[in-house]
């Protein structure tokens, strides 16, 4: 999941029409593919590399073409850079590779022995086995020779033109967890990511030239790839848009309260100014306000309440849509908790 983007214009009109001022926060969101518990520590294995006999008995891959190792371990940088960042797992990058089941296809091959994955787990000191078992790249032009030739065509004719020209990267991954304890693959998917690159000049040759190169286009989608997968695999924190409403004496004292983090403090102050306050579109954004608190102190189900309240004095559609992010972390909290206590 990444950083929630809005457009500045629409910000600007949101903002000065109703009082709303945004405020940059980190929330931290469950993983889309649940690992159980026990499982502390992983083991890295790249299983995705051609050899010119496919199998188990060829394990080391120093004759293998570089560059599909190259990418490859690209994307298990990516991979292994994002773990370390959640704290969930003890990752260690295996020194044995292997050879691809099948380096024709993309598709995944026989599951490894038992034996081979005990073996590789006391020798690893892990849990289990991450393994990617296939993975392929590409990277291509959109439209070169049509671009240029709209190009001249538009100058022959007396025109201006704008040559845009377009590239796009992409990679796929098969990854599989083996969890050798429970004598089973516990996860088994099809990963893909796509990048794409844009250039604009008024002479075709030039936009070519200008445009990202193949083979860093492969090592940034590679890579992509690897952050895209281990991000659904681990709870992390995001770095998210919220909105408060503005106002004066305890509104405004609160606000500088949540914008040093202390959001118990502000929490009061908001408290404060709704049940001082009169005026229901006023009590109203106060409620949103303090609704705001107790979803970043992890209070679900009282920031709730509050923008209920919020919605009965002030029922507008940024309230309503504040509403829906609330129901949408009740709804995760059950799942990050046994991701990350158990049941």
């Amino acid at each position: 999941m990444k950083q929630l983007i809005l457009l500045p214009v629409i910000l600007c009109l949101l903002y000065s029409c109703s009082g709303l001022r945004a405020i940059s926060v980190q929330v931290e969101r469950p993983s889309m593919i649940t690992i159980p518990l026990e499982i502390k520590s992983m083991g890295i294995l790249n299983r995705s590399i051609s050899a010119p006999n496919s199998g188990l008995e060829a394990t080391l891959t120093l004759e293998t073409p570089l560059r599909d190792k190259e990418l490859s371990e690209e994307c298990l940088r990516g991979l292994k850079e994002t773990l370390f960042k959640s704290q969930r797992f003890v990752v260690v990058r295996c020194d044995t590779n292997l050879f691809a089941a099948d380096d024709n296809s993309l598709e995944f091959g026989y599951e490894l022995p038992i034996a081979f994955l005990d073996s590789l787990c006391k020798a690893e000191k892990v849990d289990a086995i991450l393994s990617m078992e296939y993975f392929d790249t590409d990277f291509k032009v959109l439209n070169p020779g049509l671009t240029a030739v709209n190009a001249v065509g538009q100058i022959l004719s007396g025109g201006s033109s704008t040559v845009e020209v377009r590239g796009i990267a992409n990679a796929a991954a098969g990854f599989r967890v083996y969890h050798p304890l429970r004598d089973t693959i516990i996860y088994e998917d099809r990963f893909e990511f796509e990048k794409r690159w844009t250039v604009q000049s008024n002479n075709a040759v030039d936009a070519l030239g200008k445009l990202i190169q193949k083979n860093d286009a492969l090592l940034q989608v590679s890579y992509d790839n690897g952050v895209e997968f281990a991000e659904n695999i681990v709870p992390l924190k995001y770095w998210e848009w919220r909105s408060y409403f503005k106002g004066k004496g305890e509104m405004r004292i609160a606000e500088q309260q949540a914008f040093s983090g202390n959001w118990a403090n502000a929490i009061v102050n908001w408290t404060s100014a709704y049940n001082m306050q009169t005026k229901k579109k006023k009590r109203g954004k106060a409620a949103f306000n303090v609704a705001l608190g107790y979803e970043m102190i992890g209070d679900f189900k009282t920031a709730q309440k509050w923008i209920q309240l919020a919605f009965l004095d002030y029922p507008k559609n940024e309230v309503n849509r504040y509403e829906n992010i609330i129901e949408q972390r009740i709804l995760e909290q059950h799942k990050l908790y046994e991701q990350k206590l158990g049941n």
